[in-house]
């Protein structure tokens, strides 16, 4: 091939290359690996009082609409929610709020994942969640262990490894 057709080759095969590969009108990228998915290690590293939670799943997605969130005295935000129909299976005869089937999940402070606080006042002055706080209304995407709170008897995601607000009401 001489110069001037080797040179006519690489230059269309860049430009086709460059077209294919979508540039800037290609997908979104995909949220931060904080935002999504589970973190790694124990479930309730650094979760208070771990012994009244028995996780039945290490890492479980759920998606729903808030119907309430409330701060909680351990600095936990507990986050109810009605689950969409694909995650009813979640919740046992216990999951409610305000005689409604809902599902809790707990937005929990970042204590040190190496060791578990001894109780809701300690848990309370670790340092607050950088998750986002959903409001009433959002409809929200989470990632977190799921258990079972042995002193309620209802199954929740907790703590909240990942949220995402997927929509508004």
């Amino acid at each position: 091939m001489t110069d001037p057709l080797r040179t006519l080759a690489i230059l269309t095969v860049a430009i086709v290359l460059g077209a294919c590969s979508g540039g800037t009108r290609g997908p979104s990228p995909s949220p931060p690996a904080s935002t999504t998915g589970c973190s790694p290690g124990p479930p309730e590293a650094g979760v208070h009082n771990p012994d009244r939670l028995q996780v039945l799943a290490r890492c479980k997605h759920a998606e729903g609409t808030v119907t309430d969130v409330a701060l909680e005295d351990d600095g936990d935000y507990h986050v109810w929610f009605r689950a969409d129909p694909a995650y009813e299976y979640l919740l046992n005869a216990q999951d409610h709020f305000q005689a409604k089937p809902a599902m809790l999940a707990e937005i929990t402070p970042r204590c040190p994942l190496a060791t578990n606080p001894p109780d809701a006042r300690s848990a309370a002055r670790c340092p607050k969640s950088n998750l986002t706080i959903p409001k009433l209304g959002d409809r929200i995407a989470i990632d977190g262990p799921w258990v079972l709170d042995t002193n309620h008897g209802w199954r929740e995601i907790h703590p909240v490894d990942a949220i995402r607000i997927i929509g508004h009401a």
